[in-house]
């Protein structure tokens, strides 16, 4: 006979953690392999799922900042993207790998609705829906996706004010002289 009782679903058996980890890493390798089929970074370029990605963020976080014209919008985006690239570029190689995988995570679509519910690709996405998608990751209960949201944030505003040429757009006069 068996006993019933060693049956008990709190009780797993070897069979169970064996498939529940088989499980585990397809999912794994299956987001790995998406994070490095559309990966931010090559070489220190970003690719264009990579650009597409600051794309969005830089409107997303940086947008009351921007130019209303368009065209000096555009200009300023494109100048921001410049910059934040030569910014990835002289940190250390572990952050560039982290920053790709964190830019492969949002440039992939399944990956990136699950980290912000954002459906369309960054530079389809409109203002509303990128300031949306921010909202769920700054404020989501999961420590990760906060995390994320601080370092893409961080990297954003770090690269965008320390460029001299962009403190007037933000009200900021520059140093005082002494």
């Amino acid at each position: 006979m068996v006993d019933r009782a060693i049956d008990h679903p709190l009780m797993p058996k070897r069979r169970w953690f064996l498939k529940t980890a088989l499980a585990i890493g397809a999912v794994g390798a299956t987001l790995g392999g998406l994070v490095f089929w559309h990966r931010g970074l090559s070489q220190g370029k970003f690719t264009p799922h990579g650009r597409d990605v600051c794309h969005g963020l830089a409107r997303g976080i940086l947008g009351p900042m921007l130019p209303k014209d368009p065209a000096q919008r555009a200009a300023a985006l494109e100048a921001h993207l410049d910059q934040l690239e030569a910014f990835i570029q002289g940190t250390p190689a572990m952050m560039q790998i982290q920053i790709n995988a964190v830019l492969g995570l949002l440039g992939n679509a399944p990956t990136r609705y699950m980290l912000t519910d954002l459906g369309r690709s960054w530079r389809e996405a409109s203002d509303a829906q990128i300031a949306r998608a921010l909202e769920t990751m700054r404020l989501n209960p999961l420590p990760t996706q906060r995390l994320t949201y601080q370092v893409v944030r961080g990297l954003t505003c770090m690269s965008f004010f320390t460029q001299s040429a962009n403190w007037p757009l933000t009200g900021y006069p520059g140093p005082l002289d002494i």
